[in-house]
């Protein structure tokens, strides 16, 4: 047959009502505690903003403003686009267009680590300082923001934290605004880096283009009478000498025009006046003279030279007005020479082209042409693209748009009040059904018979209900006879009756039993007393051995203390005249013969134990009595009910209800169990059970201390 386990549900039922106390005060304390943090955390409001990224490809002045990437390329973008919004450039241009610095919430300020170094006399970062402002701001304000990408969308949500609802909005749409304007801004700057690079490349086409066409121009008039030769037609001589004339005037007016404009800001009026050759000019400078001589023989402070002063100061205005309308004459003078000087280079030009040059001539001449169209060209296109360059800075847009601004919230998104105190409730019942079986399986004391069952493998022979003494009473074996139908005296006779049935197979007419315990105040000397009553009360002939050598008790169970103890016949069994040993005593409240003891023993014990006498004085006991209860000291502070465990037919251990730790009970069964004879029971009774019983209706009531 096979077996299966099966759960204890009753079992497990009586463990819960035995550890409910600790299960709901473990549940009370950590919701309690979750109850008070709860009360005390700051709400914290959460404002959310939608941000669309077009990955395309955007051009306002192209045929086709739109153009796709591919898969990976905008995933690219987009993630590029999560980095950008949590770089420090977007927190700081936020940090300072909401003046966060300036914000309790956000800016600098002592912490209570801080405020003890302080008070401590130790240095600490002092908040007003920039770098620590900006520091603290900026790591405080990314801590509240969380910037994240929507799936695999191109959305991005841009969330923010604060403990007012109206900053956590304005924070969220701040960044967006930032971000978007920051996008164009870099677009706007890069368009305008590459009109700037253009411009340059620009400036050398254009040096270039008027090189080449200078170049030509050097060409024929270096080779004016090489190219008169080969064209040799009247009009290119004409056109020669008229072009050797207008080149010879148009040098003269530009040197005139140079030395008169530097007479002029060096202020030489000689110099310009012999330059210029004007009449108007001439009389001026004439006047001039006139009063420096004046000036020189004028007294000096006197009113006359103030006047003369005033007068050559007027004289020289007059000058450089005049000189000024002069050079303005020669500057139109020249440029015209220049534009006739110009189309007679064009028509020469235009003859050379029309002649019946020499191939030399024809290649030179095409090289030069070829030069100065491919520069013409590369200037043309250069200024073409920089145009569309600055148009397109005029017109950049954002790759991103806000698809929904955020608001400020009406409820605050944390603490969660219903998650956490639903997490602190199953915590703290897990936490209290643990400890309730660390309680009842390890740790804890022995509340319960089915625990008990657990602890030992030998049989558990029942529980004796706790019960409050009379006055009048010495101890709890009385009720035994003070009360025979009580619910301790009825325990004490299951008890019996477990013991008794649990030995039928024994071959003795004689049943000695030791009754021991793990610890000292486990009552095993009250059951001991109760036990031997139980079996007179039966008609048995009992006989009760206290032999508890270390710290006898019986004696004051009984209310007698004899002149020597047990451990004194012990050390001296021999017989002696004329003394009578006062160890063994009657039971005065039933028919049991007791060995008591006297007082504590300053001594080791256990080799008393192990003495002929006290051999013989069992196989003495075996001979004339029926049953022999022998209280033994506890088993973990001692060694000497080992020493006994070996010479009983039966142990009966006593467990006191909620004192004895599970881990003693183990250490006491196992000790007991290793000294005993193979073939001796141990019975595990439950001592002082505080429970109500079932039975306390049918045999009457107890007081229950």
């Amino acid at each position: 047959m096979i077996q299966t386990d099966t759960v204890d549900l009753r079992g497990l039922i009586s463990m819960l009502r035995r550890q409910g106390r600790l299960i709901v005060l473990s549940v009370a304390i950590l919701v309690g505690l979750a109850l008070l943090y709860l009360f005390n955390a700051t709400p914290i409001y959460t404002s959310s903003a939608l941000i669309y990224v077009d990955p395309s490809k955007k051009d306002l002045l192209a045929d086709a403003p739109f153009s796709s990437m591919s898969g990976a390329a905008e995933n690219a973008k987009i993630e590029s686009e999560v980095e950008i919004l949590r770089s420090n450039r977007v927190l700081f241009a936020t940090m300072d267009r909401l003046n966060l610095i300036q914000s309790p919430e956000f800016g600098p300020s002592l912490s209570r680590l801080d405020q003890i170094k302080i008070a401590l006399g130790i240095d600490v970062p002092s908040p007003h300082d920039p770098s620590v402002l900006v520091a603290t701001t900026s790591q405080r304000l990314g801590e509240a923001v969380q910037i994240r990408r929507k799936g695999l969308t191109y959305l991005i949500s841009v969330s923010a934290q604060s403990a007012d609802p109206q900053t956590a909005a304005d924070i969220a749409n701040t960044m967006v605004e930032v971000y978007i304007a920051q996008q164009v801004a870099s677009k706007t700057e890069a368009a305008l880096a590459s009109r700037d690079v253009l411009q340059a490349q620009i400036d050398t086409a254009k040096a270039q283009l008027s090189q080449s066409e200078a170049n030509f121009d050097t060409f024929i008039i270096d080779n004016l009478a090489r190219l008169s030769s080969e064209v040799g037609t009247e009009r290119f001589a004409t056109l020669q000498q008229q072009f050797k004339q207008a080149r010879e005037g148009t040098l003269q007016t530009q040197a005139q025009l140079q030395t008169a404009q530097a007479a002029l800001d060096g202020g030489e009026w000689d110099q310009l006046t012999t330059t210029l050759s004007d009449a108007a000019l001439s009389a001026l400078d004439r006047q001039r003279r006139q009063i420096e001589q004046r000036l020189n023989a004028t007294q000096r402070g006197s009113d006359a030279e103030i006047d003369l002063r005033a007068s050559l100061a007027q004289i020289q205005i007059q000058m450089e007005e005049q000189a000024g309308q002069v050079v303005t004459t020669l500057q139109r003078n020249l440029s015209t020479k220049q534009e006739k000087l110009n189309e007679l280079q064009g028509a020469l030009r235009s003859e050379v082209m029309q002649g019946d040059l020499s191939p030399e001539t024809l290649a030179t001449i095409f090289e030069l042409q070829q030069e100065s169209d491919i520069a013409q060209r590369q200037y043309s296109t250069l200024l073409s693209r920089l145009r569309d360059i600055e148009a397109q800075a005029l017109v950049q847009v954002a790759d991103s748009r806000v698809v929904s601004e955020a608001i400020a919230p009406i409820y605050p998104s944390a603490p969660h009040k219903k998650l956490i105190l639903g997490m602190a409730f199953t915590l703290a019942v897990g936490i209290g059904l643990g400890m309730a079986v660390l309680n009842e399986y390890v740790i804890g004391g022995v509340t319960a018979l089915s625990q008990l069952r657990n602890i030992v493998p030998g049989p558990v022979v029942g529980t004796l209900p706790k019960v409050t003494l009379m006055d009048d009473q010495l101890s709890v074996a009385d009720l035994i006879v003070d009360e025979p139908m009580s619910l301790f005296s009825e325990a004490l006779r299951r008890t019996r009756a477990h013991v008794d049935q649990g030995l039928r197979s024994t071959p003795s007419s004689c049943i000695v039993m030791m009754v021991t315990s793990a610890n000292l105040g486990e009552g095993k000397s009250s059951l001991s007393l109760s036990l031997a009553r139980t079996y007179a009360a039966a008609g048995k002939r009992v006989l009760l051995i206290d032999a508890d050598l270390r710290k006898p008790a019986l004696h004051r169970h009984i209310g007698f203390k004899p002149d020597e103890g047990f451990l004194e016949y012990l050390k001296d069994p021999t017989e002696k005249v004329g003394v009578e040993r006062t160890f063994y005593v009657a039971d005065p409240r039933s028919q049991t013969g007791i060995i008591l003891g006297r007082e504590q023993a300053e001594l080791p014990t256990d080799q008393l134990l192990q003495t002929e006498a006290f051999s013989n004085l069992l196989a003495s006991a075996r001979q004339s009595m029926d049953v022999v209860i022998i209280d033994t000291p506890p088993l973990l502070p001692v060694v000497d009910a080992r020493y006994i465990a070996p010479l009983v037919d039966a142990i009966l251990l006593t467990v006191r209800y909620g004192e004895t730790s599970q881990s003693d009970v183990r250490d006491a069964y196992a000790q007991i169990n290793d000294a005993k004879a193979p073939d001796t029971p141990v019975f595990t009774i439950l001592n002082a059970d505080e429970t109500k019983t079932a039975y306390k209706g049918y045999y009457g009531a107890d007081t229950a201390s």
